[in-house]
């Protein structure tokens, strides 16, 4: 999460969690429950476990070799999921300087597989780098391991149109969406007008709620089929009441993540996020009323996070996961 941004979830032991599900496309091959493959990449982004039970953290601050080595790995859990992904490098300035990312790209055509400049295209993307403060289990390995779980689990579903997942890099501040805004910049006119929608996973796993918003160039029908959706399937996601006069219901200004470039080229824009529109100043900066926010803190990390609240992560990670699996299954080109 670049700037401010994010939203409750009741607790629920794991049993309910699974009895909430119905078998996604592809499940049939993936015995996993929706959102315990997510969970595993998040340990995986964040974390090593040490022989005395501890954990050593992984950094992923934009512009290092830790943030590198993330895209790696990202890259081949595409690969292991049978995508053929690939790193886009690019360059940015930050303080004066200049830095080096990449964003790991992978792409599943859809129809007879063949380049088709008419099908339409979805965009699913997620940033990976994290800030140094914390651990960014919630910001942002919650949001790259939904992407990575919805990418594995419509591996083998033929669709009508084709998908795009993109990890972006250099998110965070100073750079601020920069991954994002290459990618988008990168994509030719013809990819522009044949984009349906993009689809932004960031700080998915610790708010009090979980929200789906459209963006400021009002183009609303995936985030209001997304709602409906919810409704239908029972799962706790809606968007943001509209409270604060500068955030009209509903919307997500520019600036908070990595949809902010799409929406500026106007591609119809769905920003998942987990946060409380209703405290603190109303702009969705406070994740939690009891703890406050954990993003850019110590305590974004899976240990804390479960420790406060045990069954949330797993909450999430299946109702995001389950929303976007019926959302694409939903769409007929």
């Amino acid at each position: 999460m670049a700037s401010k941004n994010l939203r409750l979830a009741v607790a629920m032991p794991l049993a309910v969690v699974v009895s909430l599900g119905v078998v996604a496309p592809g499940q049939a091959k993936d015995p996993k429950p929706l959102g315990e493959r997510a969970y595993g990449y998040i340990e995986a982004l964040t974390r090593v476990e040490n022989p005395d039970g501890t954990y050593t953290r992984i950094l992923r601050k934009q512009g290092t070799t830790g943030e590198a080595r993330a895209a790696k790995r990202i890259q081949g859990w595409f690969d292991s999921s049978g995508y053929r992904a690939k790193r886009q490098k690019f360059t940015y300035r930050a303080k004066g300087k200049k830095h080096s990312s990449q964003n790991v790209v992978a792409v599943r055509k859809g129809g007879a597989k063949k380049a088709d400049p008419s099908r339409p295209l979805v965009i699913l993307g997620a940033h990976y780098d994290a800030r140094v403060e914390g651990w960014g289990a919630d910001d942002n390995a919650s949001g790259v391991a939904v992407m990575l779980e919805v990418a594995h689990r419509m591996r083998n579903v033929k669709t009508a149109y084709d998908l795009k997942f993109v990890a972006f890099g250099a998110e965070e501040m100073p750079a601020g969406e920069k991954g994002s805004e290459h990618f988008a910049e990168s994509l030719s006119k013809r990819d522009i007008k044949r984009a349906t929608v993009m689809i932004n996973y960031d700080s998915l796993i610790v708010g009090d709620q979980m929200y789906v918003h459209a963006g400021f160039n009002k183009k609303t029908w995936a985030r209001d089929r997304m709602v409906r959706l919810a409704k239908r399937f029972r799962l706790p996601i809606d968007t943001q009441p509209g409270w604060n006069p500068k955030y009209p219901a509903g919307l997500t200004p520019n600036g908070f993540s990595d949809y902010s470039s799409f929406n500026r080229a106007g591609i119809p824009i769905v920003a998942f996020e987990s946060t409380n529109w209703e405290i603190g100043d109303l702009d969705g900066y406070t994740q939690t009323e009891q703890y406050g926010s954990f993003w850019h803190t110590p305590e974004d990390s899976l240990q804390t996070i479960e420790q406060r609240y045990p069954y949330r992560p797993r909450v999430h990670l299946f109702a995001f996961t389950k929303l976007t699996m019926k959302f694409l299954k939903s769409l007929k080109g």
